[in-house]
This record gives structure tokens, sequence and C-alpha cells, in this order.
């Protein structure tokens, strides 16, 4: 089974070196102001900037798709719930705003090492205990899937397969026993992990190697951001006419 690392190519993106406290406040800027949106031409104008700074970025378009994917139902499925209700426009508005604040995030984490995230977190005062949870949680989630992955090669080298009757005894059985003994093997890892990472001095801190440093080039991406910002905000309120 393939695991997806959201940041596996981040250190091979054009935007890997620029502040990481920079791009984190741009991003929530943009997505802020998205949530505010409801003229179709403006989310529009949103997602083709967030599709030509993917473009830039230089990121495997593969590896963003597939995981701008998982969204993909949910998406489809709120737009769809609206279209019932409200009509076209509003559901095609839904679909836009959605789409691009979710693809900025991504183009965010995408292009962002996650330890780089969470210490840019630090820096705005994002308390710890929050930034922990988050650093926990995105690892203890390969630790599940890597014990799962055990657990299936395991099954296989034994001959067992999920094709025939999955509400059969046995394979129901067999299912059950698998995610039981998952939790408790991933327990136990997780917890020899915790252990390890208190033997090396972990305290709750998120440090890295490189401390981030702000450049003329940050500035420069943050007046982008605030320039797109300013102009998807005035076709809102009607300062710019600009017609699809």
């Amino acid at each position: 089974m393939e695991t997806i690392e959201i940041d596996q190519f981040s250190r091979s993106s054009t935007l890997y070196g620029f502040d990481p406290r920079v791009k984190l406040a741009s991003t929530i800027a943009l997505v802020v102001t998205l949530s505010f949106m409801r003229d179709i031409v403006a989310l529009t104008v949103a997602l083709i900037f967030v599709l030509a700074v993917l473009a830039v970025s230089r990121l495997p378009i593969g590896h963003y798709l597939r995981v701008f994917s998982l969204s993909v139902p949910f998406i489809a499925v709120a737009s769809a719930a609206l279209l019932l209700t409200s009509g076209s426009q509003p559901a095609i508005a839904m679909a836009l705003r959605v789409s691009a604040s979710v693809m900025a995030l991504l183009l965010m984490v995408t292009t962002t090492p996650f330890f780089d995230i969470l210490r840019a977190l630090r820096w705005f005062r994002v308390p710890y205990l929050f930034c922990s949870l988050l650093l926990f949680t995105y690892r203890y989630i390969f630790v599940i899937l890597e014990e799962l992955e055990l657990m299936n090669m395991a099954r296989r080298s034994r001959g067992f397969s999920l094709r025939g009757n999955l509400l059969s005894k046995d394979i129901f059985r067999t299912i059950s026993f698998t995610a039981g003994m998952v939790l408790v093997r991933s327990y136990e890892r997780s917890k020899r992990i915790y252990d390890g990472l208190l033997a090396r001095g972990f305290r709750g801190e998120i440090h890295t190697l490189r401390p981030p440093r702000a450049r003329p080039r940050d500035l420069a991406y943050v007046a982008v951001f605030a320039f797109v910002i300013v102009i998807i905000s005035s076709i809102q309120w009607g300062v710019v006419q600009w017609t699809l």
C-alpha cells in the first residue's frame, strides 16, 4: 500500500526557499477572503491565480492532483446539494470557492516541510499543545498505515483473500482481528516513538535546522497575494466591473 506524504516533494519546489511564515500568512489571508466571495468572476480569478502559482512551483502535477482528489467527493456532494436547493449559480460559486481554497492550502503544505509549518504556527503564537497534536496526528497516521500494511502482508502470505462474500463469518472474523491488532500494535509503536522523543529532549516546542528569515523575495510574495486579494475583493463588491 502506497502512502501519500503531502510534503515529500517540497524541497524540489521553487517555493521551498520562501519563509514559511510568509506562505502561511498569505495563504490564510487568501482563504479567509475567499470565504466571503460569492461572485463567480472573482472566484474564477482566484482559482486561475492559484493554478498559476502551482505552475510556477514546479510541483509534480500527478502528486498534487492525487492529494487534491481526496477532497473532490466532498466538494461534489456539497455543490450538488446546493444545486438542488439554491440553483446553479450558488452551486458553481461553492465549487469554485472551496476548490480554490483547498488548492491554495494544498499548495502551501506541499511546498513547505511539515515541521516548518509547525514552526511558523508557533511564531504566530499558536499554542504549543495544538502544534503538538498536529505533529503527532501527522506522524501516527503513517504509523497506523505501516502497521496495516504489515498485517495485510501477513494475511496474504497465509493465502487470505477478500474475494467472495465480505459478510461471511471467516472474512468478518479476520477483518475484525486485523483491526484490533492494528490498533494494539500502533499504540505500542507510538508509545515507543514518544519515549524516543522524550529521550531526545522533546518538550513540546518545534525546532528546525533552518530558522525562518524574511528576505526581499518574501515581501514580493506577500505583495502578489495582497494584489490578488485586492482585485478579487474589488470585483466582489463592485469596485471593478468585470464579466466573463
